[in-house]
């Protein structure tokens, strides 16, 4: 299960990449955002599922080698990658208030995901 997270995580992240190559071919802007607007919110929006993909995916790897259950571990994969993927789509959408739910829901994941990994050490 870890690994298709891990799978599906990555392909988020290159789609979001995608689209700041595919926006500045578009704009014909060689580096940088050339203070285009669209390109600026493509660039924030694949720094901020780094920001919070990688340091969560150390999270599940400390919690599958604690051997929760598998349910458990699904519920906060999917679940995670699901807001993390609304929540790009809210960045680069201008849905504000989608936006303001599925950061606040990327952070009660986080803070829920420490929690188990800190009661286990």
């Amino acid at each position: 299960m870890f690994n298709i997270f891990v799978g599906l995580s990555v392909l988020l992240i290159v789609v979001l990449a995608m689209n700041i190559s595919r926006l500045r071919m578009k704009h014909k802007v060689a580096n940088g955002d050339g203070g285009n607007k669209q390109i600026v919110k493509a660039v924030r929006a694949h720094m901020n599922a780094l920001e919070h993909i990688l340091p969560f995916t150390l999270l599940l790897f400390v919690l599958q080698s604690q051997a929760i259950s598998e349910t458990l571990f699904g519920l906060f994969a999917y679940g995670f990658l699901s807001i993390r993927l609304l929540h790009a789509y809210s960045m680069l959408g201008s849905k504000f208030k989608l936006r303001q739910v599925t950061a606040a829901s990327t952070y009660f994941f986080e803070v829920c995901a420490c929690i188990l990994v800190l009661l286990s050490a």
